[in-house]
């Protein structure tokens, strides 16, 4: 017998396409015909138009019964891309801001891909005070300071996957892989729910 989601008991939808879910996260139809696209050394699950409803999902309704599915996917492509980290790691955010939350929304995905991939999680990096990018224009978006990210620790490994919710200018993903790659990484791939612009 199979027992019905929490989230059909609910009567919640598809944050994809908005049928009722049969299945946790999202319809059994959107898991199916869900897939890592990739963008260099990039992988993302669809332009942020399509996944909008999942990030912000993910970020403000605590969604985390969505973490499973994206991870899924997500580690499947990296092995698709045959790219080979040696550990995961995740944009960090403001302390206060995981705080109001419950968790940073960006470890929660990497660590269940981490798992995925059968690979160490490591929280490696910090973050100091920066204005929040959400409303913040493109060109501003692009322009992350030198000095918002640092490293808490010494790097134990040289390739790393590094995941966050949205890639949007690319301005966070290039900060944060100078300081890994200051830090001694030799790569550094990444791995997002969307991508603006796509």
């Amino acid at each position: 017998m199979r027992w019905p989601s929490p989230d059909s008991i609910l009567g919640s939808n598809c944050p994809l396409c908005g049928r009722e879910l049969d299945g946790p996260g999202v319809c059994s139809s959107c898991a199916r015909e869900m897939h890592a696209a990739r963008r260099h050394n990039l992988l993302y699950l669809g332009n942020y138009r399509k996944y909008k409803d999942v990030v912000r999902s993910l970020k403000y309704r605590g969604g985390r019964n969505l973490v499973p599915i994206l991870a899924q996917k997500l580690a499947e492509g990296v092995r698709a891309a045959e790219w080979r980290p040696e550990a995961v790691t995740a944009v960090p955010t403001m302390w206060w801001r995981s705080w109001l939350r419950g968790y940073n929304p960006a470890e929660v995905l990497a660590r269940e891909i981490a798992a995925e991939l059968e690979l160490p999680y490591q929280r490696v990096l910090a973050r100091r005070y920066a204005p929040s990018q959400t409303r913040r224009g493109r060109d501003e978006r692009s322009a992350v300071k030198a000095g918002v990210f640092y490293l808490r620790m010494i790097l134990k490994q040289q390739t790393w996957l590094l995941v966050d919710d949205v890639w949007t200018t690319g301005g966070t993903f290039r900060a944060v892989e100078r300081v890994l790659r200051a830090g001694g990484a030799r790569a550094v791939y990444g791995a997002v729910i969307a991508a603006r612009g796509d």
